[in-house]
Order: C-alpha cells, then structure tokens, then sequence
C-alpha cells in the first residue's frame, strides 16, 4: 500500500473516531436546551473563528477560491453539513441512538452509487461485499440496545444517511482544486450563515455563555467538528471517496464504545461480533488485492 493512501486511511479513521464521539456532547446540549439548528450554528461559528485564525498563521493565501467554485462549497455548507447534521439530531430525538446510528450509515451506499455517476469510481464486488460486511456489523453493534423508530425518525434517519454521504462527493469535488482547510473554512462559515438567523436570539446567546454550555459548544466544535473535518478532507485527498465512506463506517462503533465508558451501556454479545465484523470489512477495504 502507498504510503498516501495509508495516511488518507488513518486520516479517515481518526475522523470517523471523533465523530463518534459526539454523543457525549450532543446528549448535554440537548438536555440544556439547544435546538438541532441552534447547535449546528454555534459549531459553525466557532469552527469558522478556529479555521480563520488557522488559515491567517499558516497561509492566508487558503483563502482565496475561484468564484466559479462557490456552488462546491454551498453544496458542502448547506447539504454535507447543515442539512446532514439537522437530520441526524433530530433522528436521534425521534429514534433510539442505535437506530440513528445505523440509517446514517446507509451514507456509503448513497456514496458507493454517487461516485459511480460523478467520478466513475467502479463499483466493483470487493466494495460491494465490503459495504454488506460493514453495514451487517452496524446492524449487530446498534442491536445491542434498545430500539426505537418512528415513521418521522425513519425519514430523517435516511435524509442523514444522504446527507452524509453528499461530503464525501463534493468534499471530493473541492479536494481536487483546495486545500482542506480551504475547503472545510468555507463550509462552516456558509453553514453559519445560514443558521445565523437562528442564533442571534437574546434567550439563546444568554444558554450559550453558561460556562457549561459554553465548555460544551467549544468541545463540539474542537474534538467533533473542526480536527476530524480537516483530517477527513485530506484523506478524500487520497483515496476514493467510495473507500472513505466505507472506512468510516467505524463511527457507530466508536459511539458505541463511547457509550459504554462514558455512560455505562452495554455493548452486549452483538456489540462484540459485530465491532470484530466492521473491522474485518475495514481490513478487506484496506487490502491491496484485485479488484474482484
């Protein structure tokens, strides 16, 4: 394997661990009170302030794009982040956390499909019993807990799943042209644009500087937003994003460790198998073989 593609894999990996861990913060700023939209702001705010800051030290010239290329990021800023975050949240309102988890990754067919169609990326045997391996151990990680779905969870459960996989293509899209702080800069700031009007309200500015809550939006916007986008954009940098998808299908098993340290739920026999069934299809993705 090249030294590229396992560094994008690492990347991807440490990105979809990140993430994964985002219960932990979203399970208090709900209970705060936050609003799915709200939250989505206030991460994009304070991810656009780090990303600035970053850029203006490293290289202010990240800045500058082509304004021929400003649909790539409204795609990424309102569809791969605002839209996919709002559904998820409320998925996991309306459904049991196991069941939110396991429709947000149906991403990887929506990727595996759209890739064919935008990049003409193969969708080969290998990557189709790779994504029925992956998603078979999803299914027996999320079984181990208590189910819930409704008719409006089932709906935003998929929109998630789409929602999540449009970042892997216009993600992809903006990697062949800019840097991943470029990309990821522009993508929370048009997200905080469109939230803002959701934001500026007195009641919600006075929840936010509750230095609990505040604690809380810098965490989510730190260890779950800005470093595992970074590192998930330069990984689509250098592996296909059918792969990234695929890869990163490890989240919800991160979650369901995070779960189980943090707030003592079980992670059951299925939980075992299927941790051990993901990370078999994470090591057939990785292997450099023919494609079958």
């Amino acid at each position: 394997m090249k030294t590229k593609d396992r560094l994008g894999e690492i990347s991807v990996i440490t990105a979809a661990i990140l993430w994964g861990c985002i219960g932990f913060f979203t399970r208090n700023l709900t209970d705060a009170g936050f609003s799915p939209i709200v939250t989505v702001g206030f991460r994009s705010f304070l991810t656009t302030v780090f990303m600035l800051v970053i850029i203006l030290i490293k290289n202010p010239k990240l800045l500058k794009i082509n304004i021929k290329d400003l649909p790539i990021f409204l795609c990424t800023g309102i569809l791969s982040f605002t839209f996919f975050n709002i559904c998820y949240m409320s998925s996991i309102k309306e459904n049991s956390l196991s069941v939110a988890c396991i429709l947000l990754y149906t991403s990887p067919v929506f990727v595996t499909v759209l890739s064919f169609f935008v990049f003409k990326e193969r969708i080969t045997l290998r990557k189709i019993i790779c994504l029925i391996v992956c998603l078979t151990g999803c299914a027996l990680v999320c079984m181990s807990g208590s189910l819930k779905c409704t008719k409006a969870g089932l709906i935003f459960g998929i929109l998630s799943g789409f929602g999540y996989a449009l970042y892997s293509i216009f993600g992809k899209a903006a990697a062949k042209k800019y840097d991943s702080f470029t990309t990821v800069f522009y993508t929370f700031l048009i997200s905080f644009a469109v939230s803002l009007p959701f934001c500026i309200k007195k009641e919600v500015i006075m929840l936010a500087v509750y230095p609990k809550n505040a604690a809380l939006l810098l965490g989510i916007s730190v260890i779950n937003t800005l470093v595992p986008y970074i590192l998930y954009t330069y990984g689509l940098s250098k592996i296909e994003a059918g792969k990234a998808a695929t890869i990163s299908i490890i989240e919800p098993v991160a979650a369901a460790v995070t779960g189980f340290v943090l707030f003592s739920e079980k992670i059951g026999v299925f939980g075992i198998i299927g941790i051990l069934t993901v990370a078999s299809g994470l090591y057939l993705s990785g292997r450099r073989t023919e494609d079958l």
